[in-house]
């Protein structure tokens, strides 16, 4: 939690350092977005200690397992859909103890809001946002294994290019139980990979009505006389 708090605490000193003019809160930076990316979960009974223990808590594959697509509303908010699939290995410790295996799979629906507006036009390849909604977890490994939660986390995305980048994300996960405030269903979700972002579509170029108003305007003519 330390450690959340710090990254916070960074990015809001980021945000007042930020130049004003500088700032473009007009132009949406995409419409849609979506990802690929490698997911660990660390499940050891302990969700917030501990939190860099790899070797003996981390679970993941060597392959992609997480999907994301993401919904830009306006002012740096957006929805964000994610489902993710992993496996379990004995060998890691699970709620305090070792030699259980099993499936895990994951559906989350998040709101984030994203700081890269706040940013300087030379920073905008950086982009720190925080996100948080609500999830359910299936996890074979558990007595009861289909949990609903409350997530928080934070994440940050590194743009290569106006449509590709690279993404990390920390989602804490407080499952929703009877013995809330002391459960062991609780854990952390760590994923890192691909996102592609669809740029926003241009606006139709309109004529000025002005500059063929005579095409619609009525003809005036004086009528000769006959007689």
């Amino acid at each position: 939690m330390k450690l959340v708090g710090t990254i916070v605490m960074l990015l809001v000193l980021n945000i007042s350092l930020a130049q004003p003019s500088s700032i473009n809160r007009k132009k949406n930076p995409y419409r849609w977005m979506f990802g690929i990316s490698w997911s660990v979960i660390d499940d050891d009974g302990n969700a917030f200690g501990n939190l860099f223990d790899y070797q003996g808590s981390w679970n993941y594959l060597p392959y992609p397992t997480r999907l994301s697509v993401d919904k830009y509303i306006k002012k740096g908010w957006s929805l964000e859909g994610m489902a993710a699939y992993n496996t379990y290995t004995s060998s890691k410790l699970i709620n305090d103890t070792t030699g259980v295996s099993g499936i895990f799979v994951s559906g989350d629906f998040h709101v984030k809001y994203s700081f890269n507006r706040f940013l300087p036009t030379s920073a905008k390849w950086f982009d720190p946002y925080l996100t948080g909604g609500l999830g359910v977890t299936y996890r074979t490994v558990r007595a009861n294994p289909l949990n609903p939660s409350v997530n928080l986390g934070l994440g940050m995305n590194f743009w290569l290019t106006k449509r590709w980048g690279l993404q990390l994300q920390t989602v804490g996960k407080l499952a929703l139980v009877s013995n809330i405030y002391n459960s062991d269903a609780d854990y952390i979700q760590h994923t890192a990979g691909i996102v592609y972002r669809m740029q926003p579509m241009k606006k139709p170029f309109k004529q000025s009505k002005s500059r063929y108003k005579w095409v619609h305007g009525k003809q005036r003519y004086k009528r000769k006389n006959t007689g």
